[in-house]
């Protein structure tokens, strides 16, 4: 089985994602790499999707269906993925998405051009044109909100077209080194989902290993996802963003940065995301709503304070993997003549 062992193993985990399925497979089964494998995870959809998907594409041998029965969500459900791949790399890959043929080779020559690299992700775009997601995470050490990219275009832009070091790349469409989460671990599962690819990213640096980033263009984002922008997601994102930096800062941080986060950065994002929304009045914000999204960091906080003691076990496990301190990535980490 080793000799026949693929370069990559792309794993699309799905949950009821009929409408948008068909085409993130056809993209994937039309790569110009020819050393891959696609592991198709179905975490208990209910739509036929799978049906569907073996129905059009079951006679291709670079195609395996993993069927789990149940929703495990985000993060368990792309670890058991991670566990049935056979490649040296492992590319995760959410089902609303459409790759370019190169897509598969570009990510795997980008990790094979360092032996340090364990994570590599591109630029991700919508179908108008427009930007979904540049690499933005790499800013004085602490991982950018997606809502802040609204308020600064003209300088995301510049960060968009350069390749970078970064403290973690989006679980959109990211490339990992299956032998390097062998050791790290893979998604923190009790996360659920959201902010567990940041998470990883900052665990793969503190471990000594290089997150980076190319400005190709290499993925197109349907949209229509399932995760959704409830207040309940948000109180999940908000504790999940505490914990990720709970976990990860070393001493020093944890002691000065943190506090500083919880006390002032997050309240002042929450807040400015709040204003933004209610002014922008996007199709996923629920105004009805709106006390329950305020009250979501509060909630949060809870949510976090009521798990800590898990998470300082978790915290006490992740250091014992670290080989760089914070300043060291965070140095690493920062765009010259831009951040």
């Amino acid at each position: 089985m080793q000799n026949n062992r693929p370069i990559a193993s792309v794993i699309v985990l799905n949950w009821n994602g009929k409408r948008f399925l068909g085409k993130c497979i056809a993209s994937l089964l039309n790569q110009s790499a020819s050393d891959y494998e696609v592991l198709l995870v179905d975490n208990g959809s209910a739509d036929n999707s799978v049906e569907l998907i073996r129905k059009n594409f079951a006679d291709d041998p670079r195609l395996r269906i993993v069927e789990l029965g149940y929703n495990y969500g985000f993060s368990k459900g792309n670890n058991l993925g991670i566990k049935s791949a056979n490649g040296k790399y492992v590319i995760v890959l959410n089902n609303d998405t459409e790759v370019k043929p190169n897509f598969v080779s570009k990510l795997v020559s980008v990790a094979e051009s360092d032996n340090n690299i364990a994570s590599v992700s591109c630029k991700i775009m919508h179908y108008d044109g427009s930007v979904w997601f540049g690499q933005y995470f790499t800013n004085g050490g602490l991982i950018v909100p997606f809502f802040t990219q609204g308020f600064s275009t003209q300088y995301l832009n510049r960060i968009y077209d350069q390749s970078s070091q970064n403290l973690a790349n989006s679980g959109c469409a990211v490339l990992y080194k299956k032998s390097v989460i062998d050791k790290i671990g893979g998604f923190d599962e009790d996360f659920w989902t959201d902010w567990e690819d940041y998470d990883l990213g900052f665990r793969t640096n503190l471990a000594g290993f290089k997150s980076v980033y190319t400005p190709e263009f290499l993925v197109v984002h349907l949209g229509g996802g399932s995760a959704g922008s409830s207040p309940e997601r948000y109180v999940r994102i908000y504790r999940n963003m505490l914990f990720t930096y709970f976990k990860n800062y070393d001493t020093k941080d944890l002691l000065t940065r943190f506090p500083l986060f919880l006390f002032a950065l997050l309240p002042t994002l929450h807040v400015g995301w709040i204003v933004h929304r209610l002014v922008t009045r996007p199709p996923d914000f629920h105004r009805n709503k709106s006390m329950q999204y305020l009250l979501s960091l509060d909630k949060s906080i809870i949510s976090f304070l009521l798990n800590l003691k898990m998470f300082v076990r978790k915290r006490y496990f992740i250091q014992r993997l670290r080989k760089v301190s914070d300043s060291a990535i965070f140095s690493n980490t920062h765009l010259k003549g831009i951040c």
